[in-house]
């Protein structure tokens, strides 16, 4: 699923070193002190900046970053409602960016109806900038509004041919209502069309669990082991079947030790962490 590190959107940082070739020397220095991870440094020239032009929306948004990036929310929000006040119309992309942050400073004042009419405005500015629809309908489903977010979800399964998260989305919050057998038929969607993603190939693992169709979530969970050995979820998986079944955990992966001995010392790990 997606997840944010610094609130920094690719967007808005593609556009603020866009936007740089067009400003002074200090803005540029600023934004160098900014990249280098020098927000302290940063921050006190970008306030130096605006203190001599308040109009500099870009300096504004740089602001709002580092103060989100120190929890300072309320600060965040007064800097990017700033920087939108001064940021031209026509760089739609980058306002939007602005949107979301304002939406990610207020979630984390604890705010989430607020935040997410910023994340509307967001996607009514970007529609195929398909993150900001991702964070909405996560904080939907964490709001406990599954029908807003399985909307959100089937409108990414289709739209956001380039990850399986949208499917994988769809397959939780249908589970999340009560839907087992239809969110099963999700993560059949996202494995068949993403076949390598060690991700939808756990999360349709654990849908057979949920359903105590262990041989077939063993089968899933040892193939997303295979695709990266580091998926915790999988190894969960095998986990919570080996405490129901673990006649089935053993065969499966001795047999999948056997029949590759070129991972051999791996696979015979997993069924040495399988056991409690």
């Amino acid at each position: 699923m997606k997840k944010f590190t610094l609130i920094l959107t690719i967007v808005a940082t593609v556009c603020m070193i866009a936007a740089a070739a067009d400003f002074s020397p200090e803005y540029k220095k600023a934004v160098k002190a900014y990249n280098s991870a020098y927000y302290d440094s940063a921050l006190e020239q970008f306030k130096a900046i605006v203190a001599s032009d308040p109009t500099d929306g870009y300096s504004w948004a740089y602001i709002a970053r580092i103060e989100q990036y120190n929890k300072q929310n309320d600060e965040a929000i007064a800097a990017d409602r700033k920087a939108l006040d001064y940021v031209p119309e026509t760089d739609s992309l980058f306002r939007a960016s602005l949107l979301e942050n304002i939406a990610f400073s207020y979630r984390g004042k604890g705010d989430t109806a607020t935040a997410l009419t910023y994340l509307d405005r967001a996607i009514k500015l970007a529609p195929t900038y398909y993150d900001y629809r991702y964070s909405r309908a996560h904080w939907y489903m964490m709001a406990s509004n599954y029908a807003k977010a399985e909307s959100d979800y089937r409108y990414l399964s289709q739209a956001d041919t380039l990850n399986a998260d949208g499917w994988m989305g769809l397959g939780s919050v249908l589970d999340y209502q009560g839907k087992p057998q239809e969110a099963l038929l999700a993560y059949d969607q996202a494995v068949m069309r993403f076949p390598n993603d060690d991700g939808a190939v756990s999360y349709r693992a654990g849908q057979y669990f949920n359903l105590h169709n262990y041989d077939a979530a063993m089968t899933d969970a040892i193939r997303s082991l295979e695709l990266r050995h580091d998926n915790k979820h999988a190894l969960w998986i095998i986990k919570n079947i080996y405490a129901n079944d673990s006649t089935i955990v053993t065969k499966k992966l001795e047999a999948k030790r056997d029949s590759d001995p070129a991972n051999g010392r791996f696979w015979q790990s997993i069924i040495e962490q399988a056991k409690p």
